[in-house]
């Protein structure tokens, strides 16, 4: 046998073995195959333990639950290639996402290996968490949106101003203004943390310091603290995992807020005030009244900013035009809270820090790893599936004659409901309410008396006027509220801990829309009833066009663990 056939018969035979090593028939690990996208064992393992985890772990691992999660993994892929051959990944919105994504994805690697994967949450946090989520405060505050405001503020009131005088001032809310920046009760998680913390930590009737949250200073005074006091170990243990988890995320965002303190110190982050405040008086003209900003405008500053530098710092010198390229990859809710030149100037330090914190993780070669990659793809992967629904939706049509037919076949169901309108009054204690209970028998003013005697002062200043309610708003309380005659009320009530008295003012009965007063919640909710079909009949159509192969049969050797 000559050199030249032995070659040949060799190359064969590598052909031969590499092409049934790729065979998705005789591989294993290929569960489908859509166009040139693999649905691989490993990515359908982690699909399985998902839908457990989100359904709950004790649902039973059947057959048909199996080929139910690989058909719409593939109905997946199929949407996705059809977001590929309309160019949703080359067009300009495509290809900043793929920008944004790749920035994400390289921020969320840093944090994750210098913050998250340090964390570690011990028993005695999780006994303090447990104390604190059994116990309730009673507080009042003072906002301020700078911290010289702030200042100013705990300087009157070291000086014998009072929550009620200043409050007035400073509030445009009439409940807070009216009431002393009274809060009433609350606990852990009804507040934001900063605020939470720095209030747990204060006895009964001192005043902290300006305490910063995320959108300006608050001045505390805890006037009550109510425990419960049949806490026990047991009830400990059993919300044990829950308390863990929570305070695991809580602690992942205090640590990085301190991070991220520290890191502006360190880069010695410096301002050109003067830019600054031009630049911050220009957002605030291209800001809409919800705090919603132009897109095009923001951070655009005027041509006389445009390469002033805005801020120095170990990094370098940054004009506005280095901010414009930083920011274009920030969310509207970072922008949104920008509120003072204080804000702005913490914004535009974010962006410092992430600059640093890019070339960190670049410097670490995160993006090189394995997990960064498949971090990235899933992301991309899902934009082009979002973005592809979004499309299907806006192409799908429902038809006038379709709303109309709905509409008279389900007016009932698109009427304004009963309404009532009511007042309170809330007690805590029953030798109140008693003594209320009989000033209300003998006659007295209502209104009068919620404004003297009750604890909810977010009424209480409005003579305990509730609005008007459904008997949605009213729950379990709806069938007492609306036995009652205008005019008249009921109580004391108890609900909660609280002792309650409701008086009826005036009700207003179920009142049919008319189709034009109804149709946009009739299009909506056809729109959600033809969605699934509509999306189906797509994808039926699309895979028309492309190769799909499906092997269920190989779904029973898969193994979870």
């Amino acid at each position: 046998m000559n050199r030249s056939r032995v070659n040949i018969i060799f190359l064969f035979i590598i052909f031969t073995l590499f092409s049934c090593s790729k065979n998705p028939d005789s591989d294993k690990k290929i569960l489908a195959v859509v166009g040139d996208r693999i649905i691989y064992q490993s990515k359908f393992v982690q699909r399985l333990r998902e839908v457990k985890r989100r359904l709950g772990n004790d649902i039973p691992d059947t057959g048909q639950l199996r080929r139910q999660i690989l058909r719409s993994y593939v109905e997946e892929e199929i949407l996705i290639d059809q977001a590929i051959k309309r160019g949703f990944d080359r067009d300009a919105e495509g290809k900043k996402e793929w920008q944004r994504i790749q920035i994400q994805e390289l921020l969320n690697a840093f944090h994750k290996k210098h913050i998250q994967d340090k964390i570690r949450v011990t028993e005695a946090e999780l006994k303090q968490l447990f104390i604190r989520l059994n116990t309730r405060l009673k507080a009042r505050h003072l906002y301020a949106r700078t911290r010289q405001q702030a200042d100013s503020l705990y300087e009157a009131l070291q000086h014998g101003a009072t929550f009620e005088e200043l409050a007035k001032a400073i509030f445009k809310d009439p409940r807070l203004r009216d009431s002393g920046g009274l809060l009433g009760y609350f606990t852990v998680d009804e507040m934001e943390p900063a605020f939470e913390e720095a209030a747990y930590k204060l006895p009964v009737g001192q005043i902290s310091r300006p305490v910063k949250t995320t959108d300006g200073y608050s001045i505390i005074l805890v006037e009550d603290r109510v425990s419960n006091p049949l806490v026990t170990e047991t009830e400990f243990a059993r919300h044990r995992d829950k308390l863990a988890a929570y305070w695991r995320k809580r602690k992942i965002l205090q640590t990085t807020q301190k991070f991220v303190d520290s890191l502006r110190n360190s880069l010695h982050v410096r301002f050109n005030e003067s830019a600054v405040r031009q630049l911050y008086t220009h957002i605030r003209k291209h800001q809409t009244k919800d705090k919603q900003f132009v897109e095009e405008s923001v951070f655009s500053g005027g041509a006389e900013l445009k390469n002033v530098v805005i801020v120095q710092s170990d990094l370098g010198k940054m004009t506005l035009k280095d901010l414009q390229k930083l920011a274009q990859f920030t969310g509207e809710s970072q922008k949104k809270w920008i509120l003072s030149t204080e804000h702005l100037k913490d914004f535009i330090a974010g962006l410092v820090v992430r600059k640093y914190m890019l070339r960190q993780a670049k410097k670490e070669k995160l993006q090189r790893t394995s997990q960064y990659r498949a971090r990235v793809q899933e992301a991309w992967e899902n934009y082009l599936l979002q973005r592809m629904e979004e499309t299907l939706k806006a192409e799908m049509v429902v038809p006038e004659d379709s709303l109309r037919s709905y509409y008279k076949a389900h007016a009932d169901k698109f009427a304004y409901p009963a309404e009532i309108r009511l007042r309170e009054i809330v007690l805590k204690d029953k030798k109140t309410a008693d003594r209320v209970a009989r000033r209300l028998k003998q006659g007295a003013d209502f209104s009068e008396m919620a404004r003297r005697y009750s604890t909810r002062r977010e009424t209480a200043y409005r003579g305990g006027d509730l609005g008007y309610l459904t008997a949605a708003d009213l729950g379990s309380w709806a069938h007492l509220a609306f036995s009652m005659k205008i005019g008249e009320f009921r109580g004391p009530l108890r609900i909660d801990s609280s002792f309650v008295f409701l008086k009826c003012v005036d009700k207003k009965p179920a009142r049919q829309r008319t189709f034009y007063e109804a149709r946009k919640d009739v299009e909506q909710t056809l729109r959600w009833m033809y969605w699934p079909d509509f999306r189906k009949k797509k994808i039926a159509g699309f895979r028309q066009n492309l190769k799909v192969k499906i092997f269920e049969n190989k779904l029973r050797n898969v193994r979870l663990n």
